[in-house]
């Protein structure tokens, strides 16, 4: 029998609601998280129940490395900075993640509970933060020699690098690329320059090569996600107008390159906004991640594609321990929220440093918030995934050992169906 120390230590996510019976259209499915270890990368599989409760099943090496440093007081909790760095193909057969320290993409099949690596090419860049697939074509950013590259996607998830498709951002290396996407036609590709202000949309032709990138600027300041409802470009703004406050602004993408901005940088009530997802049980919905904040926001979006704060005050919900979010998820039958989450940094929360905080709890930096979400499209916290408040152990000087049972500091995207 597991003792109650062990069992308070770590908190499997919960329903809370084991006796109810289920909707016939609610079913199980699986949440990814990748690990972006710079000793060895690899995805962590969740398997969910029709409640929405996660079990943890296998963790599966991509091959590649990633550049967590996951225990150096010294770096963030959010190495990548970006949105798309672990995504899945449009027939969710396949996952494919960034290598960032390798500088490479892995495609990995998808075989019930398992997964398995297929694939493992270099981007021709360094640093790949970001992926965004239409058909057979994946596209990789990346961040440290601003640049995008493309790669042709075989029947058996194989990646192929395609021929002259390898394109400088218009920031260069300055740019500080936070996502890139195709447009739902897959005709143009989108990119967040977060450093320079600027968005880049490059054409692509027949044969997947994208061309040169016209240049747009952002309507707010440090433009990060690029996503799509309808044919909507929505782009969170990490400062928002008034340069205090998360922001977010939508788009009219023109066949010549050019954005016409619809709504621009509509404020929140939160801190760093950057994630989003777009809900499917209400699809004029999108939820928002406010990382500084630790909070859950949305915004509601008219039949023209201009937004407005949802609710009136944006705030909906709080991650776990009210730590900062990253990447967010929603499941395949619109009913889970889940969010990946970074705990408290050890830099104010460990005595030997000069930055502690008298007072501050140690916590893993990595878990998993989730939220049930309703039909009115508000968001129910169920428990999450995680490990409990627990002193670091000491490895070497300024390096802490990762608390057992818990997810890697530094890890990053998620994926759920």
């Amino acid at each position: 029998m597991q003792s109650n120390e062990t069992a308070d230590a770590v908190t499997e996510l919960g329903s809370g609601h084991p006796g109810d019976n289920p909707p016939p259209a609610r079913r199980g499915g699986f949440v990814y998280v990748m690990s972006n270890q710079e000793t060895g990368n690899s995805v962590t599989v969740f398997a969910r129940d029709v409640y929405g409760n996660l079990t943890r099943k296998g963790t599966y090496p991509t091959g590649g490395l990633g550049v967590g440093r996951s225990y150096d007081l010294e770096d963030t909790s959010d190495p990548l900075v970006s949105q798309g760095s672990l995504i899945a193909g449009e027939d969710q057969r396949f996952l494919f993640g960034v290598d960032s320290g390798s500088n490479e993409v892995s495609s990995l099949a998808i075989e019930g509970e398992r997964l398995r690596l297929v694939s493992r090419v270099a981007t021709g860049g360094v640093r790949p933060v970001s992926l965004t697939v239409h058909g057979n074509l994946l596209y990789a950013v990346n961040a440290t020699d601003g640049s995008i590259s493309g790669f042709h996607i075989g029947d058996d998830g194989s990646l192929t690098p395609v021929d002259g498709s390898r394109r400088s951002l218009i920031g260069g290396a300055a740019a500080g690329p936070s996502q890139i996407q195709f447009t739902p036609d897959g005709t143009q590709l989108i990119v967040t320059e977060r450093q320079t202000n600027v968005i880049d949309v490059f054409p692509v032709d027949a044969y997947g090569r994208a061309g040169e990138p016209v240049r747009n600027q952002s309507n707010g300041l440090a433009p990060f996600t690029a996503t799509f409802h309808g044919d909507v470009l929505m782009v969170a703004e990490i400062i928002g107008a008034p340069g205090f406050f998360g922001s977010m602004s939508t788009y009219r993408v023109n066949r010549d390159g050019t954005l016409q901005v619809i709504s621009g940088s509509v404020t929140t009530t939160e801190l760093t906004t950057c994630w989003t997802a777009n809900s499917t049980l209400d699809p004029s919905v999108v939820y928002v991640a406010n990382a500084q904040s630790g909070s859950i926001g949305g915004f509601r979006v008219d039949e023209q594609g201009a937004i407005s704060l949802f609710p009136a005050d944006g705030h909906l919900a709080v991650t776990r321990n009210s730590h900062a979010t990253q990447d967010m998820a929603i499941t395949n039958d619109g009913l889970y929220l889940y969010v990946l989450t970074a705990g408290i940094d050890e830099k104010v929360a460990d005595p030997r440093l000069p930055t502690y905080v008298e007072g501050t709890p140690y916590c893993d930096k990595m878990s998993i918030s989730a939220y049930r979400i309703e039909a009115n499209a508000g968001l129910t916290t169920l428990k999450g995934f995680g490990v409990a408040d627990d002193p670091p152990r000491v490895t070497s000087p300024g390096v802490l050992a990762p608390s057992a049972g818990g997810l890697a500091p530094g890890s990053e995207g998620i994926v759920a169906f």
